[in-house]
């Protein structure tokens, strides 16, 4: 628990955080000495998976011979929404609709909705709702907070059941004002090539955060910024564009530097600060206690808007629903049941249209 701060600077916190990074101020980084010790080595970053999902979401109630032959087949399944809702849809590789069990009007609001909707793959960079990987991630996230040049904000990122939550106190005493947590360099660092940027599952309190990224292994090093906006007690999916992403150094833009080298970022960092940019204040920005849950951080990119796989009962249904799919200019496959024999299983055709089977 992060008591209210003290209008004391504390040393010893900072001797911790630089412990924890492996950073001496006028040495650098001393990592190497620590490993030599017996300390863990900078964790390495994952390779990324490009590969596009094969998710089905189904639209309204299916049968269960369709659930059943989804499930046969190991095809993973989306929650099934009951009305259509919200702009964008992610890790969806099919939309399901089952004639079977549902009335031809019912195709129509959902044909609709998906002639809408922004569509988008993504994968976990971190999995905060990921039990297994707690350890793992408390070895990687240390507090850098404004005790690193004197204040007195305090903070930690604490892993708690479902989600992680940055939290503590911000001060503005001592000249101070931002806390934040970093993970340690990632060696080698993160190849986010084939993506478009970071996305973040975050629930705030109406401030206004950045998430900043890194080219350098360097502790004091340029900065690659982004700023977003919280509702509070909200879940929000925030976007952020690696195009989008700021050079800066202690928070003044470089206009003249270099963009984000998206194949080569070593660290993260999420940060609560009175200052935007170039002297500018953060709007919301308002001392004391603040709090950011995260349920996980992501790299995204968009893509076309998956196909509609229809399951008709009749020959009927069957051309309705092709002339439905099409008015919305929707890649579709309609799966007519009524032109199967009786022996023939339509698992099969089924498993095919997803281009699954």
């Amino acid at each position: 628990m992060i008591q209210p701060a003290s209008s004391r600077w504390n040393p010893l916190r900072l001797v911790e955080t630089l412990n924890f990074f492996g950073e001496v101020p006028g040495l650098g980084s001393v990592r190497w000495l620590q490993q030599w010790l017996g300390g863990e080595p900078n964790p390495m970053a994952p390779v990324i998976s490009t590969e596009n999902p094969q998710q089905v979401l189904g639209l309204g109630r299916l049968s269960d011979r369709a659930i059943a032959a989804l499930n046969e087949a190991g095809i993973a399944m989306q929650p099934q929404p009951t009305v259509p809702e919200g702009t964008a849809v992610s890790n969806v590789g099919a939309f399901l609709w089952d004639g079977t069990t549902q009335l031809d009007s019912a195709l129509a609001p959902w044909a609709a909705w998906i002639s809408g909707l922004k569509a988008s793959i993504d994968q976990a960079i971190f999995d905060f709702q990921a039990e297994e990987s707690r350890d793992r991630l408390q070895a990687i996230w240390g507090a850098v907070d404004d005790v690193v040049m004197g204040g007195v904000s305090e903070s930690q990122l604490a892993l708690m059941a479902d989600v992680a939550r940055f939290q503590g106190n911000v001060s503005t005493a001592n000249s101070g004002g931002f806390a934040s947590v970093r993970t340690r360099n990632f060696e080698p660092p993160f190849d986010f090539q084939g993506w478009q940027g970071i996305r973040l599952q975050v629930k705030g309190d109406g401030q206004r955060y950045k998430l900043i990224l890194r080219n350098s292994m360097g502790w004091d090093s340029p900065a690659y910024c982004a700023s977003w906006d919280t509702e509070a007690d909200r879940w929000m999916r925030v976007d952020i564009p690696f195009a989008a992403m700021q050079a800066t150094f202690r928070a003044r833009t470089q206009p003249t530097a270099p963009p984000l080298d998206v194949r080569r970022v070593c660290s993260f960092q999420l940060m609560l600060s009175k200052f935007e940019y170039d002297g500018e204040k953060n709007p919301t920005f308002r001392p004391g206690p603040f709090c950011l849950e995260l349920r996980s951080l992501r790299v995204y990119r968009p893509v076309p808007t998956p196909p509609v796989i229809a399951i008709a009962a009749t020959a009927a249904q069957a051309a309705a629903c092709g002339e439905m799919l099409r008015s919305h200019a929707l890649a579709h496959q309609v799966l007519d049941l009524s032109a199967l024999s009786e022996a023939e299983s339509w698992a099969p055709r089924l498993l095919s249209a997803l281009a699954i089977s």
